[in-house]
């Protein structure tokens, strides 16, 4: 590790073990371990051979009934790079634990799973008594699995495919399998359900389950809006990824060309390399049920919408809520809407009820973190009887309204560490649903002697955040990213320099193109367009919606740390006149 990476580690990791000391998580980690069924039948390190000569490892979880009866099962899988060993039943987790996961980042209740169970996977003792077998298996290069390592990769969806179709010959599998996980064991699902090296899926992938996974991780996580992301791809790589690898870095480098804390370096703008780790969304037809939360908009929010969006399946359902990750994906609630889902699917039980009885989007909307307002049914997402709002900035009154400014007016702040706020007071009740974009004018001039005698900022890097006041005029928190409890109710990011859209790109779903860096010129005064993440959040008569907009991070969120250190001077917003800024608010009709 060098030094800067060194440094960013720190940066990353200090403030959240900090926390996990002050709330005793570190002795006491937020979950509850329950022993295994009896009835389970565990094989560990189950060897796969795969065709480009070697093997991967699973761990197989079944009935010893069934086991007993001959009788074949269908399989719930899951891959991943985080080493399948480490388990509370094998004793190879911190003091006999869960995963050390559970003593950093905090949860809102106490997530229950058994001592089988890996890190963001399905619980067999859930599944197995639900007439399933489970199969947890690690990607190539990870835990004991052989072949080079990588991320993302075309390779290990591959040899994901191949595992699936091993699995389905096996005498106790039936042929049908479906897939399920969190995180990077949802990007996984992506990646195989459309195989690019075999051009389809798996002839024996029948469903899959994806909770909370990013769809393209150059744009929604390692660099959203433009900005780079400084804190997760060191803090990923060193407490997740190294420790999982079961072959040399160089492997990994040759595969990838460099670490993750490195990508920065190689890949400033989106090159051919970062397209091949974006899965073929549009191409994935098999039936999905697809989890996107409204609290976790520093990793998976943006990217979970989007791929549900994109996919390309007609059986397709999302699961929306605003509670924290694991809580709410090993809840009972979402554990038996799994399991209805992969009986009509993976066991083909069409006339269980599935189909009739479950919404297209299942939409949670939160006047804060403890209070749900409504859960309601939805056709499809965004929702299509959202109307789009535009709330024009006013730099002189400070404020936001459905009029634009008539004159030209400029709200100026420090670059690093000033922000600019507008505020909209609501009339009536209102409930805003969907992600919102910001179109704002921007420019950057020196801001003091020092500055003078450098050469003029060429840069402007936003932090944008919408916050909700009650009627006193005190902030209201959501559970937001990583944990936390004192979020506000969302957030986007963007960069002047890498402002040039898609043709895709729309007033109120902005797409950037990441291909060109195009630095500010001298006085050079340029409109951006700002992703601000979705969210479902209900504001009443007399409370605030505040629009921030500043050069610093506004919602701390280790370990995720903007890299915004290149603002220097003055940024200025301009507003009214022939640069009305702006921002599209999507209100959902009463």
């Amino acid at each position: 590790m060098n030094a800067r990476d060194l440094k960013q580690l720190v940066r990353a990791l200090g403030p959240v073990a900090l926390s996990a000391l002050r709330r005793g998580q570190l002795v006491r980690p937020a979950c509850t371990l329950t022993p295994p069924d009896p009835d389970i039948l565990a094989e560990y390190e189950v060897r796969v051979p795969i065709s480009d000569g070697f093997d991967v490892t699973v761990n197989i979880f079944r009935s010893k009934t069934a086991a007993a009866r001959d009788e074949p099962v269908p399989v719930v899988m899951c891959a991943h790079p985080y080493d399948n060993r480490l388990l509370p039943a094998l004793g190879k987790t911190p003091l006999g634990g869960p995963p050390q996961q559970y003593r950093l980042l905090p949860q809102d209740g106490s997530p229950t799973f058994s001592t089988q169970t890996s890190w963001e996977s399905p619980d067999p003792n859930f599944w197995v008594p639900a007439g399933y077998a489970v199969v947890n298996m690690n990607l190539p290069g990870y835990g004991s699995s052989g072949g080079p390592p990588s991320v993302f990769s075309e390779q290990q969806g591959k040899a994901y495919y191949e595992a699936i179709e091993w699995v389905a010959a096996q005498p106790w599998c039936d042929g049908n399998v479906g897939l399920n996980g969190v995180s990077f064991l949802a990007i996984s699902q992506y990646h195989v359900a459309f195989c690019k090296a075999y051009g389809g899926p798996p002839p024996s992938l029948r469903a899959i389950c994806p909770w909370e996974g990013v769809a393209d991780s150059y744009q929604d996580l390692f660099r959203p809006g433009g900005v780079w992301e400084a804190g997760f791809p060191v803090f990923w790589w060193y407490t997740e990824v190294v420790p999982a690898m079961n072959a040399e870095i160089e492997q990994f480098i040759a595969q990838e060309g460099s670490i993750t804390p490195q990508w920065r370096q190689q890949h400033p703008t989106r090159d051919e390399w970062v397209e091949a780790k974006v899965p073929a969304l549009e191409q994935i037809e098999v039936p999905t049920l697809l989890c996107a939360s409204f609290s976790d908009h520093g990793v998976h929010t943006p990217g979970g919408f989007k791929a549900f969006t994109k996919i390309g399946a007609t059986d397709k359902w999302l699961y929306t809520h605003r509670w924290l990750k694991w809580d709410s994906y090993y809840s009972r609630e979402v554990q038996e809407l799994t399991r209805r889902f992969f009986d009509c699917f993976v066991k083909d039980q069409r006339d269980n009820g599935f189909l009739e009885q479950t919404p297209r989007v299942r939409l949670e909307i939160r006047s804060s973190r403890d209070e749900v307002v409504q859960v309601r049914d939805a056709d499809a997402w965004p929702l299509p009887q959202t109307e789009l709002q535009r709330w024009y900035l006013d730099a002189q009154a400070q404020s936001l309204g459905t009029e634009p400014p008539a004159r030209a007016q400029e709200a100026k702040y420090a670059a690093g560490r000033g922000q600019a706020v507008f505020r909209y007071r609501f009339e009536h009740d209102m409930t805003i649903v969907g992600p919102m974009a910001l179109h704002v004018w921007v420019e950057a001039r020196p801001g003091s002697l020092r500055d003078a005698l450098r050469p003029p900022p060429d840069d402007v890097l936003l932090a944008v955040a919408i916050d909700k006041r009650d009627r006193q005029g005190e902030s209201v928190r959501f559970f937001g990213t990583v944990g936390s409890k004192h979020d506000m109710v969302t957030r986007g990011y963007a960069a002047a320099s890498m402002r040039e859209q898609t043709a895709a790109s729309t007033e109120w779903l902005v797409e950037l193109s990441m291909r060109e860096h195009q630095p500010l010129k001298p006085g050079q005064v340029v409109k951006l367009a700002v992703e601000i993440y979705p969210h479902a959040t209900h504001f009443a008569a007399g409370e605030t919606l505040e629009l921030l907009v500043a050069g610093h991070e506004l919602i701390p969120s280790a370990p995720l740390r903007k890299d915004l250190s290149a603002n220097r001077g003055i940024h200025v917003l301009h507003t009214g006149g022939e640069r009305a800024s702006y921002l599209v608010v999507p209100v959902l009709p009463d």
